[in-house]
């Protein structure tokens, strides 16, 4: 969990709003706040900071809704659910009665909450669409080099200075560009060898950007 400790989040434009609301449990009705934002954003990062900071307990979008009520009531009404719009319905509808029945706080994280995927229980698909909602966005220039170094890291490519700063320049300002950049880099380079430089970086941009031109033609 090294990457998600609370003191690892870097704060900028695009999750400002939800930074500062991580640890308000007046976020939302009963102290709810639903996370969402694009893949890479740092929904689970920042649920994770405030299960941290909070003693508040995780739990499986697939688990079981009793087991789900047992472990909020074990929490003391400190929940949070990753990837919530891939659960069982049922265990978040048992998991909401709970909440306004005695109180308490949780955190939802998902890469959409109102109009994503059909929700089969109606009122809790009213419940849902009422949260209070923490909108992440796509990065700043500066938090756009933080993410393409921890994705590099990842996968075992370290990035020199002069390299991460000149590709978090030129990236699109998105997640999924920084994920493509470090796919291109690791096709062509030995892992764990010395920090990539800038001639290495300028390539892989050249290849990556070759390879958005093809997607978009096809």
């Amino acid at each position: 969990m090294g990457e998600r400790w609370p003191d690892t989040l870097v704060v900028a434009e695009g999750n400002r709003d939800a930074a500062r609301r991580r640890t308000d449990r007046r976020a939302g009705p009963n102290g709810a706040l639903a996370l969402v934002g694009p893949r890479g954003a740092g929904k689970t990062h920042l649920a994770l900071a405030w299960a941290l900071e909070t003693g508040a307990r995780q739990v499986s979008p697939a688990a079981a809704p009793d087991d789900a009520a047992a472990i909020f009531r074990e929490a003391e009404g400190r929940l949070f659910v990753d990837d919530a719009d891939t659960g069982d319905e049922s265990m978040l509808w048992r998991v909401r009665g709970v909440a306004r029945s005695a109180g308490g706080a949780g955190r939802v994280a998902s890469p959409r909450m109102r109009g994503g995927g059909p929700v089969q229980i109606p009122d809790l698909r009213s419940r849902l669409g009422a949260l209070a909602m923490a909108r992440l966005g796509e990065p700043d220039e500066a938090l756009m080099e933080v993410v393409l170094r921890r994705i590099c890291r990842e996968q075992f490519i370290q990035l020199s200075d002069d390299a991460a700063r000149y590709l978090a320049h030129r990236l699109p300002r998105t997640f999924a560009a920084a994920r493509h950049l470090a796919a291109a880099l690791d096709a062509e380079l030995v892992r764990g060898a010395r920090p990539v430089a800038l001639a290495a970086a300028k390539r892989a941009l050249e290849k990556a950007r070759a390879n958005w031109g093809a997607a978009e033609d096809g």
